[in-house]
């Protein structure tokens, strides 16, 4: 069964679960070809480590292990960081470059994200980056990322402190930041866990919209089919689709709509109004991270800072003492450890840039708490 877009729109206007993929990223940087998609991301990492061009009938996750084999774990996580995280950053940052001096502030292709997510809940993030996520969710209510770590792994994590709702947003795949769950081996090990099941059970008795996303998972098609009983009237958002995926969705009762993406993002910024307050929260912290990590990465940032004071090491003898072991974390992790400039400005003055014309309106900053446990990389 197909409908237009219009009519899944206000099917949609009671609320629904939301599951997005990569589609959303690129949306996010502006269409940007620096977000790879799954197929290229895997090409990608397969020429980086020598191996011939996988085969059509061999899906991703078993051509990413041999990536994996072949690479090893900390150039296998740093590549992937570099491209879904760090890249990002970079492309919000040049866009907060361009759109703080402007009028509007706000770039519209994130006004239109944010009004996807503005009746979503919970929210189901394929992608293996934060940034994305905050600027759909954020901008509704305070937000709380949820996703799995390896026990003992580095962790550095954020929150807005005070007794306000946080909207719950899932990343089953992990976090470029702290671990992914993207090869064959890692789906093995994470097939009987809580974090795999729940992009389904988070439907429970919901409508779904599926946005940005191939559903060329065959985990989560089986998981669909499973529990199709249990979830409610399912709209699936995509430019094209496959004969054989097609043919599944009829057979699952899954409704297809078939848009221009366009049109998709121009409908939803159209259909929502946004208040400009919630949206510069939104924007505001997502830049703030996205700087961040364009400085070299939060978790080396003090050791970078005493560098640069240039103070007597005696002086500062414990506060060096944790700043090696948050930096050998960040290490750990796969942090840049390097500034970038963006079209030729240090990363600082694009986001001190954004806070000044925000105050200069009035508008509130959001508070952010950050939690940092560098877990087993501890220095001795």
């Amino acid at each position: 069964m197909s409908v237009s877009l219009t009519e899944a729109i206000w099917a949609l206007e009671t609320g629904y679960c939301l599951w997005v993929g990569a589609g959303l990223t690129r949306q996010v940087a502006a269409n940007s070809h620096s977000v790879p998609l799954w197929g290229e991301i895997t090409a990608e990492l397969e020429s980086k480590a020598g191996l011939p061009p996988g085969s059509d009938s061999e899906d991703f996750p078993h051509r990413l292990d041999k990536c994996f084999a072949a690479l090893g774990e900390p150039v296998f996580r740093g590549l992937l960081r570099e491209r879904y995280y760090t890249q990002l950053s970079v492309d919000l940052l040049s866009q907060a470059s361009k759109s703080t001096d402007s009028k509007d502030p706000f770039p519209e292709n994130l006004r239109a994200v944010a009004a996807l997510g503005q009746l979503a809940n919970p929210i189901v993030s394929f992608n293996i980056e934060p940034l994305s996520t905050i600027l759909l969710a954020r901008p509704a209510s305070p937000v709380r990322l949820l996703f799995q770590s390896k026990a003992g792994n580095p962790l550095c994590t954020w929150r807005e402190p005070g007794g306000k709702f946080q909207r719950l947003a899932y990343h089953p795949h992990g976090l470029a930041t702290a671990d992914t769950v993207m090869t064959a081996s890692q789906y093995e090990a994470n097939s009987q866990t809580l974090a795999f099941g729940l992009a389904v059970h988070a439907s429970f008795g919901n409508s779904l919209a599926i946005v940005g996303m191939s559903l060329d998972d065959e985990y989560l098609r089986d998981h669909l089919q499973r529990y199709r009983a249990s979830i409610g009237p399912i709209y699936w958002f995509n430019s094209h689709f496959p004969p054989e995926l097609s043919a599944w969705a009829e057979a699952h009762g899954v409704t297809t709509v078939q848009v221009d993406w366009g049109e998709f993002w121009a409908q939803w910024r159209e259909t929502v109004k946004l208040e400009s307050c919630d949206l510069a929260a939104a924007w505001y912290l997502a830049i703030s991270e996205a700087t961040e990590e364009a400085e070299g990465g939060s978790l080396g940032s003090l050791q970078r800072s005493l560098r640069d004071r240039q103070q007597p090491a005696a002086a500062n003898a414990n506060l060096a003492r944790v700043a090696q072991s948050l930096a050998k974390a960040g290490t750990a992790l796969s942090e840049p450890g390097a500034k970038r400039l963006i079209d030729g400005k240090e990363p600082r003055t694009i986001e001190l840039a954004l806070r000044a014309r925000l105050i200069e309106e009035q508008i509130a900053l959001p508070m952010i708490s950050k939690t940092i446990d560098p877990g087993s990389a501890r220095a001795p």
